[in-house]
């Protein structure tokens, strides 16, 4: 490195080189700037917020299509047509299965659907569907029901001879789900109504204590949908209405499990509802008559009646000289009297008429 000598910065700052000619340039005025300032600071479209940051749009994902759901939609005619070829099974044993079912009833047709229904679970805090998976059925129930659709209805009339069938010491009630109202009142003039039943009471208890009145159709005790518990009621329909006269006959000797039962004529369904419209039909005429009623306060029409300008019975003008007046009202006596007279006038000598007496 050279040596530094006395006035070697002077020199350089005055002399007229290349170099400092373009520093000159660089500082000078008319030099242009390489970028300009609008390109350095953009204005933003949408000032933010002080505190709160923007939130960032989510993209819109499309809707999912609705799946096809397993059981569609039906109209009440379509509803009421696979009714009519659905048959109801009471009665069933708990433990029997759904292949067992069908081989019982596969003579009589194709079968389109079967279930089980009614079946009494032991946790209710757990829901069917679990208990029924995982078999947690209450031990203390002794039955189920179950309903099968066939494709025709022929099919069904057929399986109806099965009722009153043993299967597994149990006596199953087989029956249409959908019935006429000339079937409902058959069934009501050979049926019977049971009250006081014991809750643990099955349908065979009450069979074996009502057999001494005739052959029984079915015996049906209604129960709890979940705890498949007897309600306490229930109904017994015999072959021929002469169980019923028999069973009213001795309806206050009949005792199940040293309970004694309450036994009742059966009532149809188009009975009741007369006899509910009979009634309805009084208490409005009750009402009318209430309302229509004259109390302590009297009316206009009521002292236009007793003064004597209108007749009490025809809303008319009484005129008085339509009265009937007392001479010419016929006397009339009594048989007794009439003899009396007579006796009287045969002694004095004189003849007695009905309403006059003549002398001879």
């Amino acid at each position: 490195m050279d040596e530094y000598k006395v006035g070697d910065i002077s020199s350089f700052l005055n002399s007229s080189s290349s170099e400092q000619k373009a520093t000159n340039d660089l500082f000078s005025s008319n030099t242009q700037p390489l970028v300009s300032v609008e390109e350095v600071y953009v204005k933003p479209l949408v000032e933010p917020v002080k505190g709160k940051r923007p939130k960032k749009s989510k993209p819109v994902e499309p809707e999912p299509e609705p799946e096809a759901s397993k059981f569609p939609t039906l109209s009440p005619e379509e509803k009421l047509e696979i009714d009519k070829r659905t048959l109801f099974i009471g009665n069933l044993p708990l433990g029997y299965k759904r292949k067992q079912l069908r081989k019982l009833f596969a003579d009589f047709g194709k079968i389109q659907s079967l279930r089980f229904r009614s079946v009494a679970i032991s946790d209710l805090k757990l829901g069917r569907k679990v208990c029924l998976k995982t078999n947690k059925v209450n031990e203390n129930a002794t039955c189920k029901n179950a309903y099968i659709v066939f494709d025709h209805e022929e099919c069904l009339e057929k399986a109806l001879s099965k009722n009153g069938d043993m299967v597994n010491d149990h006596h199953i009630r087989v029956d249409r789900v959908v019935k006429s109202k000339q079937q409902i009142k058959d069934d009501s003039k050979n049926s019977i109504f049971i009250g006081n039943i014991p809750f643990a009471a099955t349908e065979e208890d009450i069979r074996s204590a009502l057999e001494q009145c005739g052959e029984i159709e079915y015996v049906r005790l209604l129960r709890d949908a979940k705890t498949n518990i007897g309600k306490g009621f229930g109904y017994v329909k015999f072959v021929d209405s002469s169980g019923v006269m028999f069973a009213m006959k001795i309806k206050d000797t009949v005792e199940v499990n040293g309970r004694k039962l309450r036994i009742q004529r059966c009532k149809s369904k188009v009975t009741l509802e007369n006899t509910k419209k009979a009634k309805e039909l009084k208490a409005k005429q009750k009402d009318e008559a209430k309302n229509n009623f004259r109390g302590r306060k009297s009316k206009s029409s009521d002292k236009e009646i007793f003064s004597g300008k209108f007749t009490k019975s025809k809303n008319k003008k009484f005129d008085s000289d339509k009265r009937p007046s007392k001479k010419n009202k016929q006397k009339t006596m009594s048989k007794q009297k009439f003899d009396k007279k007579v006796n009287k006038a045969s002694k004095k000598g004189g003849v007695v008429k009905k309403g006059k007496k003549e002398k001879q």
